[in-house]
C-alpha cells in the first residue's frame, strides 16, 4: 500500500489507505491576512519512508480526512507474568532503561521515519509499523516487548552453549544486553569481553570482573555513555545476583 499527499484548506496530510498518518496544520499568517503558513520541516521524514509519497491531491472543498485508526487491542498478558521462557527480571530491566511512552514518538536518530511507542516498539505483533498518533497502555506495551524478545532473541540465546547452566537472573541480564546491542553479540565482532563472561561459568560470581567486562559496552566519549554505563552496571549486578 502506497502513500500520497493530500492538501485541504486546513492542512497537508500524508495519506495511507484512505486515512491520514501524518498532518501539518495550516495557520493564519501574522503578516498577511490573505495567506496561511505551515512548518514544512516534518515533510522531510515523509520522503525517507520506503513507501514515500509519489502523488498529491488538492481538495479545495469537502470534509477533512480522518486519522488512521489505532491498531486492534492485543490480549492483555496474564497478571504478574511475562512469558514461560523470558525471565521477568530481564523484562523489568529492559523496561527500566527503555522507559515507557504511551504516545508514538519520533525515533531520536531517524525521526518520524521510524515512529516508536511503548518500550521502544517500532512494529506491532501483527507486522504493522507504528504510526504517528498511535497510543498504547503499559500492559499492551509490555506484551509487545515480550513478543519482540521472544521472536528476535529467544532462539539465539538458547543456542549459547552455557545457557542451560544459567539462572533466570543471568539470562535476564543477557536479554537486556541483547535487546540494547543486538542479538548477534555472542562471539560477534567486538564482543569478545561479554563472550568471555558467557564462556566462563567459574567466574560468574566474580562481581568485579563481570562488571568490568559489561561496562566496556558503553560507547565511551558519546552523550549516551553515562546512561549506557548505568545499564551495564545494572545488568552485571543482575547477572551476579
Amino acid at each position: 500500500m502506497g502513500t500520497w499527499i493530500k492538501e485541504t484548506p486546513k492542512a497537508i496530510y500524508l495519506m495511507e489507505g484512505g486515512y491520514w498518518i501524518s498532518r501539518l496544520s495550516k495557520y493564519p499568517s501574522s503578516t498577511n491576512p490573505n495567506e496561511q503558513v505551515l512548518n514544512i520541516s516534518a515533510i522531510r521524514s515523509w520522503f525517507t519512508r520506503s513507501d514515500y509519497p509519489r502523488a498529491m491531491t488538492v481538495s479545495p472543498t469537502g470534509p477533512e480526512p480522518s486519522p488512521k485508526p489505532a491498531p486492534p487491542q492485543p490480549p492483555a498478558p496474564a497478571q504478574g507474568t511475562s512469558s514461560s521462557k523470558i525471565p521477568q527480571s530481564g523484562i523489568e530491566l529492559i523496561k527500566e532503561f527503555e522507559g515507557f511512552r504511551s504516545n508514538a514518538y519520533a525515533d531520536p536518530i531517524h525521526g518520524w521515519a521510524v515512529p516508536t511507542i511503548g518500550y521502544g516498539t517500532i512494529k506491532y505483533p501483527d507486522g504493522r509499523q507504528v504510526q504517528r498518533g498511535d497510543t498504547v497502555t503499559r500492559e499492551q506495551a509490555e506484551r509487545y516487548l515480550i513478543q519482540h524478545v521472544e521472536e528476535e532473541l529467544l532462539d539465539v540465546m538458547e543456542s549459547i552453549p552455557t545457557w542451560s547452566q544459567m539462572n533466570d537472573n543471568q539470562r535476564g541480564a543477557l536479554y537486556s544486553f541483547g535487546y540494547n546491542l543486538g542479538k548477534g553479540f555472542y562471539r560477534g565482532a567486538n564482543f569478545q569481553s561479554i563472550t568471555r563472561v558467557i564462556d566462563s561459568p567459574n567466574r560468574w560470581r566474580d562481581r568485579a570482573w563481570v562488571t568490568e567486562q559489561f561496562v566496556k559496552y558503553r560507547n565511551p566519549g558519546t552523550a549516551a555513555e553515562a546512561g549506557l554505563r548505568r545499564r551495564r552496571v545494572a545488568e552485571a549486578d543482575l547477572f551476579t545476583s
